[in-house]
């Protein structure tokens, strides 16, 4: 009876991840049988449920490649992402490692604090952000887009976490040969906490690549619109853009965080399921 009850629970669960899996994948397959099908698949009446013309597609690509500064703005949305992810690994690491592994004065009170940017609310600090920006005369510049996002709580609040599991003794241990803070910091703590960066690295870029509202205020110039934008300028009314076209710009857009997400989910289990250095 317990076996049959086992059974069940593991069948239901396997039916619930397929359903979870199918809804998640299915938007982004949609995507790809309109683009690699006839012109006018994606208004049909009785569209076709998989693709039938590669050709077509192909054909799709290079005219949204070849359209505007798209292009330019998947190159803007890659630098974009990247020197953000690496400024928030860089400050976060860093910090991280003082809120985790160093004892001094208000260590607590200042990771609350630190923390409470979580609670803050975009729409309370995108003026005051703007503000600043215009006046150091950064508009349309990648240090605009980039240097606001630096400073994640979420990704110091994940990156502590798992440095406190790293052994004190490790620690000490470099500390009684002569190691600094920052020698112990590079080659003791830093490469233990590899799956910690990574998923936080992936997370960041992500939600950097997809991110609209702040790379809208700061870029009003059209070669430094990221993608995220510049699909948004096409799909608006100023500017006229055939749908196929435009599912096509919307197919690339969506490759890059789900290439990024395949190849290195695997390294956020990891970072989930162990906790420091075994002993």
């Amino acid at each position: 009876m317990k076996k049959k009850a086992y059974l069940l629970e593991v069948i239901v669960r396997w039916l619930i991840a397929l359903v979870c899996a199918a809804i998640a994948i299915f938007p982004i397959y949609w995507l790809f049988n309109v683009v690699f099908s006839p012109s006018g698949m994606a208004v049909a009446i009785t569209p076709r449920l998989y693709p039938t013309s590669f050709s077509a597609g192909i054909e799709k690509i290079q005219q949204i490649l070849t359209k505007g500064p798209f292009l330019n703005s998947l190159g803007v949305s890659f630098l974009y992402a990247s020197f953000q992810v690496i400024g928030i690994l860089v400050v976060t690491s860093l910090a991280a490692y003082e809120f985790s592994l160093c004892n001094f004065p208000g260590k607590n009170v200042l990771f609350i604090i630190a923390l409470s940017g979580m609670m803050v609310p975009l729409a309370v600090t995108v003026i005051p952000l703007y503000r600043v920006i215009v006046a150091l005369k950064w508009m349309n510049t990648l240090q605009a887009l980039a240097v606001p996002g630096m400073a994640s709580a979420l990704s110091l609040f994940i990156i502590k976490q798992y440095m406190e599991n790293i052994p004190v003794e490790l620690i000490e241990a470099a500390k009684v040969d002569g190691a600094s803070n920052f020698k112990t910091f590079f080659f003791i703590v830093l490469p233990q906490s590899i799956n910690a960066l990574l998923t936080v690295g992936i997370i960041n870029f992500v939600f950097a690549w997809g991110n609209f509202l702040w790379p809208l205020l700061v870029s009003n110039k059209p070669g430094s619109y990221t993608a995220s934008v510049l699909v948004a300028m096409l799909s608006g009314t100023t500017a006229y853009t055939p749908i196929d076209q435009l599912v096509a710009a919307y197919l690339l857009v969506t490759i890059p965080p789900v290439l990024v997400f395949i190849f290195l989910q695997r390294y956020i289990i990891e970072s989930v399921t162990t906790t420091g250095i075994k002993g």
